[in-house]
């Protein structure tokens, strides 16, 4: 990816469908990846209603949980996998994209939390500081961080044993001018609050106290969160669903929500605007 080429076309994708094939040189238009496309988004739609009713019958949870959940662990990551699928064919600004991610973002952390705070309450929700203080939050903070790192950088020996690279729409989201790192930054920062309250701090504790499993309930929102990032292809799904596991299990072990917030923001600012070249090396 060369900066000049970037520079140029500021702050566009490189995607530009002429006549099904893009200029990039991927094929856009494919019959089939439209079938897939509309196959996997009718799935999702049809399967909601069932993933509802499932957890109304076998839960104590209201029906508005039983429907933001599944949202969250179905519906969400249906269509993540459906537009993943019909991708190459998109034209989007980068700056639009980081916008409409953060307001997305913070439209369900909104909702997690108003959610959250009438079935748990601030407690349950991790929005307390811990007793241990703040130095113990600022400790699981670090070790998170460090954990996030270490997961990317081993990714990058995997592609590099295996000889893939990253995903290309990962490749050219990454922030480029100095008005794009700007709104990167405020992207990785409500990616960090709006994204462990609804996948951490909600849904863990929404179904620990549906299901009585805390492993369950780990377990479960760690593969939707990857799912839900299935844009950042087939490994990027299972690096950032390795990285929710950890934030779900420091959430779950010290019952705060803070070290995964901060944590979760700083991991996305170092890997995007720090060890970016190192990360798509």
């Amino acid at each position: 990816m060369t900066t000049g080429r970037l520079e140029s076309e500021t702050e566009r994708w490189p995607f530009r469908l002429v006549g099904g094939v893009c200029q990039n040189g991927r094929t856009g238009g494919d019959s089939g990846s439209g079938w897939r496309l509309v196959t996997v988004a009718l799935l999702g739609l049809f399967g909601y209603p069932i993933v509802v009713l499932v957890l109304v019958l076998t839960t104590p949870l209201a029906l508005v949980d039983a429907l933001f959940l599944a949202v969250l662990l179905e519906l969400l990551p249906a269509l993540a996998i459906a537009q993943a699928d019909g991708g190459e064919d998109l034209v989007i600004e980068r700056t639009q994209a980081y916008l409409t991610s953060g307001v997305s973002i913070m439209v369900l952390g909104s909702l997690s939390l108003g959610l959250g705070l009438q079935t748990l309450g601030s407690e349950r929700l991790g929005l307390h500081v811990h007793v241990r203080g703040v130095a113990y939050e600022f400790l699981w903070t670090v070790a998170l961080i460090a954990v996030g790192i270490m997961t990317f950088g081993a990714f990058v020996l995997i592609r590099r044993k295996t000889g893939t690279v990253e995903n290309q729409i990962v490749r050219d989201l990454m922030p480029v001018t100095s008005r794009e790192k700007g709104l990167f930054a405020g992207l990785s920062l409500c990616a960090g609050v709006g994204e462990e309250l609804t996948y951490r701090g909600y849904a863990v504790s929404v179904l620990i106290m549906a299901t009585g499993s805390t492993f369950f309930a780990l377990a479960s929102t760690s593969v939707a969160f990857g799912v839900l990032h299935s844009y950042q292809g087939r490994l990027g799904v299972v690096r950032t669903g390795i990285v929710g596991f950890f934030m779900g299990a420091a959430f779950i072990y010290t019952g705060s929500l803070w070290p995964p917030m901060v944590a979760h923001a700083l991991i996305d600012l170092v890997a995007g605007l720090v060890l970016r070249d190192r990360l798509l090396a």
